[in-house]
């Protein structure tokens, strides 16, 4: 019993060590974790206020409105940031198209990244949808992370049809870091 014993335990410490192959712990320093987050951004109503006076005479085509958005200022962000999916909805009202330009400008101004979008007219004054997403990654990223501010500009297309109705503007982020 026991030289058969002997024999099944070198049959299986053989076992155990012939199915074994070397370990690389270099590998560790290729591990990379990514981990994706979304946050809102910008959200507004323009009306038919804005463009026009109380006698409905057109006093402006454009409008811009300024945003910080503090988290790009974020070192980490400008360090592991490697993608941005940015989801626009605009909703429109209006009789006329809208183009929205949001540009993401360095301290002296300077666009260095720009997103053009379009909010289609609504011929009877009911909501027009318009959602866009738009995927920023490699050379893009680095310019909006070194931005210093975002403007959002509307231009009103005019076409000679009375100005009433409305234009809602929401946008969210989804933004992919690297660890």
């Amino acid at each position: 019993m026991k030289l058969r014993f002997t024999h099944f335990l070198f049959l299986l410490t053989g076992l155990f060590l012939g199915c074994s192959e070397q370990v690389d712990f270099d590998q560790a320093n290729e591990v990379s974790l990514t981990s994706t987050q979304d946050i809102d951004l910008v959200y507004f109503t323009l009306s038919q206020d804005t463009f026009v006076d109380g006698t409905g005479q057109l006093q402006q085509t454009g409008v811009v409105e300024a945003v910080k958005l503090d988290f790009l200022d974020d070192p980490f962000f400008q360090n592991h940031l490697i993608k941005i999916v940015f989801a626009f909805k605009m909703t429109n009202t209006f009789p006329q198209d809208l183009t929205a330009v949001i540009k993401f400008n360095d301290s002296a101004g300077v666009t260095r990244e720009s997103i053009a979008l379009e909010a289609a007219g609504s011929p009877d004054g009911t909501e027009v949808v318009s959602e866009y997403e738009v995927v920023k990654e490699g050379a893009a990223i680095d310019n909006i992370t070194n931005a210093d501010n975002v403007l959002v500009e509307y231009y009103l297309n005019t076409d000679g049809s009375p100005i009433v109705g409305s234009l809602t503007f929401e946008s969210k982020a989804a933004y992919t870091v690297e660890l």
